[in-house]
């Protein structure tokens, strides 16, 4: 590419980053991981507020409540209010209320995504009461017997969803076994998939677009997973921006077929960015 065609990218590229007025940023492996925030995240965060910048916290893990994920930003110096974090597991029991006649659902997923469904108004299950629907989650208390139960439901032809197909879950002891890997059991057993409904899935995006005010152009996504956080935005055309400060190593987005429009190493290379642009300066 010739230096004037860079330059054309570039200014088209900070011409993008002027106009955003909505962030949707993924928490594990972009803000934080374990109990260490990511380099430059309390800054980008301090700064959005100090602009008076919309932003979500958006996660797939299906496994924790909103309260979770606000007490850890809060440890971590990132304050963030309850109605800004969006996980998988509200995006799903909206999804299922509004979109769907399904009112009674089994629930292969912790205590968490069980509360998030009965808030939405839908009637928690056990699989001898009759469910019309399962949804799968990132079950960290599944036992062969809950798996079972939803097999055989799954089997018997009850809709079936997801929060998420998230293979991994990162972590500080390294990649731990996600939603997917619960989903590949069920699929060995019945040969079936389900409806995914969390990231990258236009249902998680447009809960997120609800809950800003916003519409898709006004938009940035930032994560640090190219199947879910970089796919979402490629699939429904919203600004993308790559983090390799989680999942996704250099050498795997050289090797995917999925583009995102920025590549920093980490949030703070973002909030530099930005501040070319004369935004966030604080």
């Amino acid at each position: 590419m010739k230096s004037s065609e860079v330059n054309f990218v570039n200014q088209q590229l900070m011409s993008r980053l002027a106009k955003v007025n909505g962030f949707l940023l993924d928490m594990d492996g972009t803000l934080y991981v374990g109990p260490n925030a990511m380099t430059g995240a309390r800054a980008f965060i301090s700064a959005l507020k100090t602009a008076s910048l919309p932003y979500l916290v958006f996660t797939n893990n299906s496994s924790r409540a909103k309260g979770v994920y606000r007490d850890r930003l809060g440890k971590l110096s990132m304050e963030t209010r309850l109605e800004h974090v969006l996980t998988s597991g509200d995006a799903s029991a909206d999804y299922l209320a509004n979109e769907t006649t399904y009112r009674r659902v089994f629930v292969l997923g912790t205590e968490a995504l069980k509360v998030a469904c009965e808030g939405a108004g839908l009637t928690v299950c056990d699989a001898h009461e009759a469910p019309d629907c399962v949804l799968l989650g990132y079950d960290i208390t599944l036992t062969y017997a809950s798996l079972t139960d939803a097999c055989l439901l799954v089997a018997k032809g009850l809709p079936y969803y997801a929060t998420h197909a998230d293979k991994t879950c990162i972590d500080p002891r390294g990649l731990l076994p996600d939603a997917g890997a619960i989903i590949a059991a069920i699929e060995t057993t019945t040969g079936l998939k389900p409806t995914i409904l969390g990231k990258p899935e236009l249902s998680m995006l447009d809960a997120g677009l609800r809950k800003l005010k916003k519409s898709k152009d006004q938009l940035i996504i930032v994560g640090d997973q190219l199947d879910t956080d970089i796919t979402m935005g490629a699939q429904h055309k919203v600004l993308s921006c790559l983090v390799l400060s989680g999942e996704t190593s250099r050498k795997q987005l050289e090797l995917s077929d999925v583009s995102p429009d920025i590549v920093v190493e980490n949030i703070g290379e973002l909030h530099a960015l930005f501040q070319q642009t004369g935004r966030l300066m604080n």
